[in-house]
């Protein structure tokens, strides 16, 4: 009897390549579907959350959109060369937000990095092979004192050096030949010394680059274009969060020259500072389909779905006597609607603190916003919530409550 191999072999000599392609495909398809109901979590021993929070990294980001899912589904089956989809996934999403080019990254981090890198090098290969020694070459990266955070670190991953400045005279002093690019954080909580537009055209007068850190400004996906049309040489945004896109993605968004020297500091090439930011075929295009999508859903719409999350828990708490819920709307580049919920301590004898640990604790577990800069106070998001867990949600809140009064 022939060997199965020997079989094989024989079959791949006389079938044409697209029929070997598409029964491979079938074979991956009809295994993944045996696994589709495996509980994977729970193989692990993880318990699984309700995310009333909102999308941040600890929890998982945000949920991706249907359309999210399926393109990268769809990418991960059907393979094609790495560089001409950057290309073209790249032209696509700076057609969509108005800029000159983009690349996806693997996250706004990672952009940060990239971006600093090709403002040091400017595509002079010696150079990149020589980071993070950025000795001989533009090594600066002007920042306003009040824009310190914690994630500025990424600019001196390259081995750019950071320098604070806190009014416009001082940008024009420390402004020279070591200066790589000056760098703005939007929002910051602390305010502007230099408010953005004036940065843009400070930065544009002293001939250096300049780069936005716009990451948690979405929703809604419009800002990304609003943020394009400020005018910054080079903008990132995260993916995993307002964009609903893959987690572990993000945008960098700019200069053709620009973009294309970032590029060149990423996989898969190897004399890059990012090689090992590596950003898979299912994160180029789940990051084109999140903006597209994103971009055709209106900032009305997606308050109405949220507010209809907040309708169903709201009706359901509303007989927990002494609590008190509302619906606000957050202040800043990105508009969020989130359900503040109180309580009168003399009815409810429960703390926030308290209150929050007893959800986590609940099965099943739910997280909720507990604003540390506000008291403590406890609002719900909606961003990750699916139909139906709002009432999950509600129903939790009401037995946690009222098994304190």
């Amino acid at each position: 009897m022939p060997k199965r191999r020997t079989i094989l072999k024989s079959l791949a000599s006389t079938l044409p390549l697209g029929v070997i392609g598409t029964r491979r495909a079938e074979a991956a398809e009809s295994e993944a579907a045996t696994d589709a109901g495996r509980d994977y979590f729970g193989e692990l021993g993880l318990k699984p959350f309700i995310n009333a929070a909102g999308a941040y990294s600890a929890f998982g980001g945000a949920r991706m959109r249907p359309e999210v899912v399926a393109a990268m589904r769809y990418a991960a089956t059907n393979k094609v060369k790495m560089n001409e989809l950057h290309d073209a996934v790249g032209a696509r999403i700076a057609a969509l937000a108005g800029s000159q080019a983009a690349m996806v990254t693997s996250g706004a981090t990672a952009s940060m990095v990239v971006g600093t890198a090709a403002c040091m090098t400017l595509g002079d290969e010696e150079k990149m092979r020589q980071l993070p020694d950025a000795t001989g070459m533009k090594h600066e990266v002007i920042i306003q004192k009040k824009h310190r955070y914690t994630y500025d670190r990424a600019l001196t991953v390259p081995g750019a050096r950071l320098v604070e400045v806190e009014s416009e005279q001082e940008v024009r002093d420390v402004a020279g030949d070591s200066t790589a690019m000056m760098f703005f954080l939007q929002p910051t909580q602390k305010g502007d010394n230099i408010p953005a537009d004036r940065y843009v055209k400070l930065a544009a007068e002293l001939g250096i680059p300049s780069f936005c850190d716009a990451a948690t400004t979405t929703p809604p996906a419009m800002n990304v274009v609003d943020g394009v049309a400020g005018g910054f040489d080079l903008i990132c945004y995260s993916g995993g969060k307002g964009l609903r896109g893959p987690y572990s993605a993000g945008l960098l968004l700019g200069r053709q020259d620009l973009i294309g020297f970032a590029r060149r500091h990423a996989a898969p090439s190897d004399i890059s500072i990012g090689r090992g930011m590596k950003v898979a075929a299912e994160e180029y295009l789940g990051m084109l389909v999140a903006l597209e999508t994103g971009l055709r859903i209106s900032e009305a719409d997606d308050f109405r779905y949220k507010q209809d999350r907040f309708d169903n828990i709201t009706s359901i708490v509303s007989n927990v006597p002494g609590i008190v819920t509302k619906t606000i709307v957050s202040e800043g580049h990105a508009n969020e609607l989130y359900l503040d919920i109180d309580w009168d301590t003399d009815v409810i004898n429960i703390s926030r603190t308290e209150f929050v640990q007893a959800l986590r604790d609940h099965n099943p577990s739910v997280e909720v916003r507990a604003m540390m800069f506000s008291a403590g106070r406890i609002q719900l998001s909606a961003t990750v919530m699916a139909e139906g867990e709002d009432v999950m949600v509600g129903e939790i809140i009401r037995d946690v409550l009222l098994a304190y009064t």
